[in-house]
C-alpha cells in the first residue's frame, strides 16, 4: 500500500493508472415484441464500423434539421477541428480499447437507426460515465430508444463492465428524451448550467442518474421494461 501526503492531508491509497478493459467490441441485443414495444423485431448495439459511413451520413443529413438542436458542437475558443468519419471510428476504437468510450450503433432489424455513445469513461475512484443517443425519426415514439438506453445501462452498471454510477443529461426543452429518462425510473438530479455547448451554444441540461446501489435487488432496465413511447 502506498499513500501520499499533501498539505498534511491523507490522500489515500495510489493505485496503477492502469484502467480495467471491458470485452470490445460486443454486441448486446433484445426483442423488442418481448418487451411489449412495436415497430420492430430486434434491437442490437454494436460497434460503430467504418463500413457504417454511407448508411450513417444518409440517416443523420435526412433528420439534420430534427437533430442539430441538440447536437454537441465545439465552441470557437476550443481550438479544435471536427474529424472526418474515419478518423472518429478510429478514434473511438482506439479509446474503447483503452476503456475511455463506447461508441455503439443502434441497429434495428438489422439496419442502422441511431447512435447511443456512452463517453467518457471514468475509473479510479469515480467509475462512471455518460451516455448520450439519438434515432432517426421514423423510429421516434416506438419505445426503441429507451430499449437501447436501458440495454446499455444494465451493461454498463453490470459485472461486464462494472460502473458504479452512470449520468444522461438532456436538454430542459428536449421533451422527448426528459420522458425516456423518467420512464426508465433515473434520479433527477437538477439543472446543470450553462453546462455543454450545443448548436452553437452553451446550454442548460437536466441531468439524471442512476448508481449501482439502487439497482440492488430490482430487475435490469430492460426487463423493466413495459411498453410505452420514447
Amino acid at each position: 500500500m502506498v499513500r501520499a501526503m499533501a498539505g498534511g492531508r491523507l490522500l489515500g491509497r495510489l493505485w496503477s493508472s492502469e484502467p480495467r478493459r471491458f470485452a470490445w467490441p460486443v454486441r448486446l441485443s433484445a426483442r423488442a415484441a418481448e418487451r411489449g414495444l412495436a415497430g420492430a423485431a430486434v434491437v442490437a448495439l454494436r460497434e460503430l464500423r467504418l463500413q457504417d459511413e454511407k448508411a450513417w451520413r444518409a440517416l443523420r443529413l435526412a433528420d439534420d434539421a430534427r437533430l442539430s438542436p441538440w447536437e454537441a458542437t465545439l465552441p470557437p475558443q476550443a481550438g479544435e477541428g471536427a474529424l472526418d468519419f474515419a478518423s472518429f471510428v478510429r478514434a473511438q476504437e482506439r479509446r474503447a480499447r483503452l476503456g475511455e468510450a463506447m461508441s455503439f450503433v443502434i441497429e434495428v432489424d438489422g439496419a442502422l437507426g441511431g447512435q447511443l455513445s456512452v463517453d467518457p469513461i471514468h475509473w479510479g475512484s469515480l467509475r462512471s460515465a455518460q451516455v448520450g443517443y439519438w434515432i432517426g425519426g421514423s423510429l421516434e415514439g416506438c419505445g426503441i430508444a429507451r430499449l437501447a438506453v436501458a440495454m446499455a445501462l444494465d451493461h454498463l452498471l453490470g459485472p461486464a463492465v462494472g460502473l458504479h454510477r452512470v449520468e444522461i443529461n438532456v436538454r430542459p426543452e428536449n421533451d422527448r428524451s426528459l420522458a425516456l429518462c423518467r420512464a426508465l425510473g433515473l434520479r433527477e438530479e437538477g439543472l446543470r448550467r450553462r453546462y455543454m455547448h450545443i448548436n452553437g451554444v452553451w446550454a442548460d441540461h437536466v441531468s439524471f442518474a442512476v448508481v449501482a446501489e439502487d439497482r440492488r435487488g430490482r430487475a435490469g432496465f430492460v426487463d423493466g421494461l413495459t411498453g410505452g413511447q420514447s
